[in-house]
């Protein structure tokens, strides 16, 4: 779990202790370890157009993208932290492509 923590604030997430009012939220069904990514099964625009996204997820954890792979059974998609994007002057911009701000909660 450690190592999943410091790959998801590397990647510019929160971990939240409770959840912030006005942020909207979501249910991921596992963290990857590798990559500090979570798995989301359901999500829609909300999710997208929202600036502060909270991600309440289990403390369940894979170590990989092949394990992860495993236990998939719906679509869904993969969140990693906020949405950032970089120029060619490596202008750092968050939340050009969705949330600004992206926390998990554990439950």
């Amino acid at each position: 779990m450690e190592e999943f923590i410091k790959n998801w604030e590397t990647a510019g997430g929160e971990i939240l202790t409770t959840i912030p009012k006005g942020w909207y939220v979501i249910e991921g069904k596992f963290g990857i370890i590798e990559s500090g990514a979570v798995w989301v099964e359901e999500y829609n625009k909300e999710m997208f157009l929202s600036e502060k996204l909270a991600i309440k997820m289990p403390k369940k954890f894979v170590n990989n993208m092949e394990e992860a792979m495993e236990l998939i059974e719906n679509s869904g998609i993969f969140i990693s932290g906020p949405s950032k994007t970089a120029d060619v002057e490596s202008f750092l911009v968050y939340g050009a492509h969705g949330p600004f701000k992206c926390g998990i909660y554990f439950i």
